[in-house]
């Protein structure tokens, strides 16, 4: 026999439902608003809240101790509780032998059979005391999709981003042979997306076991006792995206497809989601793909503004310039994706007798070749394939480089940093002290870390960071190409060294600035944040003025300087 104790603190407050609220105002002859949950009169009792610390034992003798009562609805209380491992849990409890109590063990019996995070994965499902409890993991009630739709100006790229998870994740159920029915905005968590409601999920080909409605979301034919299918899902989709494009749930008269806003591709979607049954989408996997086009279409789009320049600077003695550099970009425009892509390297040569300069463009050359080569299959990379991608573009550099100086019987390499953005996705490898910058409003972050003595001493705490402009052992490198065949994979860093991730979003006016180390030496921080900043939408000019900067304070160095820009251009929504 299960145990429920009670503590002898002050009970928390009891939560009315929305459905009892109409209730007492409808007895009052206060007009209401259509109830969204239409039931049998019939209703069951709730039972009365647990109190803060009350202990629930199952029968498998695990406890579970009550925090709070988070909130109540449809004859259920929903707690926030902890288990014997201090693991927080969500606790659904509702009277046994009642309709609720059935509702609960049916979802218990769905959520049993999923293998999906989009759903609440179960953890228990018992009785105790004339009770019916379903435990699951914690789940964050207070930010829904109802919420989205209810803000001031809901962004449709947003909303489309969320149901098209939410049919993802409907495709896993129905796979299992499940449809959903109660799909409605309240029930549908957006951090993460969770689907919290299978209370009233029914067999694929099978008939409701009783009647309801959800007012504005349930499909025509859920009255008509015909077997349900995936359509009647889609049709609650559907009735999402038209409140998310007008602002209202379907009317009571029924839909009048001419007052939809002109919006290209959600007019065909609601269509074929809110027709009849016969017209709708046949699969969930269809209307799912179809979402995301239409989310392509609507976002912003990615563009990428560049501007170079270099000197040899003012060493007499330096006769030529070893840095090289180069870039490519590109756009893909379909209807399953909009990808822009832009590959920015640089190298910096060392060795004399020519070497430093034939193993600069050698590198250079090989990494834009590769490049070339990959985005013209138009295949989508992961982020984590983009890093191994421009990785192994600095290994074949690399190759490349040392066939050169054995064909020119030469000892000389190159220091070599490749950034790789697709749309606003950055990675990069980095061989040697070229820099790469971050400049995002009013701070500079510095990308990548020096292969030298100077800092290795500064990660040895031996001197500050700052020193390493003016220290002897700055161009001294401990890393280069041309040194070594094949380059271990250590050999080469990424984003990690600098942030712990491999990759980094870009937002909509950052600006990279890459560099030799004949630029940042003589060019504080502070200087490239003025110039940017000052100058700023004229890449152009920016770059010129940082060489300027650099040449004024004597450019002992060749010094090469490349920005980088993110812009995104809004498209009309309406046409």
């Amino acid at each position: 026999m299960c145990n429920l104790v009670f503590s002898n603190e002050q009970e928390l407050p009891l939560v009315l439902d929305d459905q009892a609220e109409r209730t007492s105002d409808s007895a009052q002859g206060i007009p209401t608003e259509l109830e969204e949950l239409i039931e049998p009169l019939s209703m069951s009792p709730l039972p009365k809240p647990l109190v803060a610390d009350a202990v629930v034992t199952a029968p498998c003798e695990q406890s579970f101790r009550i925090v709070m009562l988070q909130r109540t609805e449809s004859q259920v209380n929903l707690y926030e509780a902890v288990n014997q491992d201090e693991q927080t849990v969500l606790l659904r409890e509702t009277l046994s032998e009642t309709e609720a109590a059935a509702r609960s063990h049916h979802e218990a019996e769905v959520l049993r059979g999923l293998d999906c995070a989009m759903f609440p994965q179960l953890m228990g499902c018992f009785e105790s005391d004339h009770r019916t409890f379903v435990v699951t993991e914690s789940l964050p009630l207070d930010s829904t999709l109802a919420d989205v739709l209810a803000s001031v100006e809901p962004q449709l790229p947003e909303i489309l981003s969320i149901l098209a998870q939410v049919t993802f994740a409907l495709s896993h159920l129905h796979a299992n042979g499940w449809v959903n029915l109660g799909l409605r905005p309240s029930h549908i968590l957006i951090q993460p997306i969770k689907i919290l409601d299978c209370s009233y999920a029914t067999r694929i080909g099978e008939m409701p076991t009783r009647n309801f409605s959800h007012a504005g979301y349930s499909p025509p034919e859920l009255s008509m006792e015909v077997p349900v299918d995936a359509r009647d899902d889609i049709y609650a989709v559907g009735a999402m995206l038209y409140q998310a494009v007008t602002g209202q749930k379907i009317p009571e008269t029924g839909l009048e497809f001419s007052f939809l806003p002109p919006i290209a591709g959600a007019r065909q979607i609601i269509s074929r989601c809110l027709g009849s049954r016969e017209s709708r989408y046949a699969q969930m996997e269809h209307l799912h793909k179809d979402l995301l086009r239409l989310k392509n279409q609507l976002e912003p789009k990615v563009s990428y503004s560049l501007a170079t320049t270099t000197s040899i600077g003012l060493e007499p003695s330096r006769t030529t310039n070893q840095d090289t550099y180069g870039y490519l970009s590109g756009q893909l425009v379909s209807e399953i994706e909009d990808q822009a892509w832009a590959i920015i390297t640089i190298a910096d040569g060392m060795g004399g007798m020519a070497a430093g300069e034939v193993a600069s463009a050698v590198a250079v050359k090989a990494v834009l070749a590769e490049a070339a080569t990959t985005f013209a299959s138009a295949r989508q990379m992961t982020a984590d394939e983009q890093t191994e991608q421009v990785k192994q573009w600095v290994s074949t550099a690399n190759q490349r480089v040392c066939a050169a100086m054995e064909k020119h019987q030469a000892r000389g390499g190159c220091t070599l940093l490749c950034a790789c953005l697709v749309n606003r996705c950055l990675t990069i490898a980095h061989v040697g002290d070229c820099r790469l910058y971050l400049l995002r409003q009013n701070e500079v972050r510095l990308l990548t870390r020096d292969h030298s003595l100077a800092q290795a001493q500064v990660l040895q705490n031996q001197i500050q960071m700052e020193e390493v402009r003016r220290h002897p052992d700055r161009n001294q490198l401990t890393r280069s190409l041309g040194d070594r065949q094949p380059l271990p994979d250590y050999y080469i860093d990424t984003l990690e060294q600098t942030t712990d991730q491999t990759v980094m979003e870009l937002r909509s006016g950052d600006v990279l600035l890459l560099c030799s180390d004949g630029l940042w030496e003589p060019v504080l921080e502070a200087d490239m944040l003025q110039a940017v900043c000052n100058l700023t939408p004229d890449l152009k000019s920016t770059a010129n003025e940082l060489l300027k900067i650099a040449l004024q304070r004597g450019a002992p160095d060749n010094a090469t300087v490349i920005l980088l820009r993110l812009d995104e251009i809004t498209v009309p929504k309406e046409g």
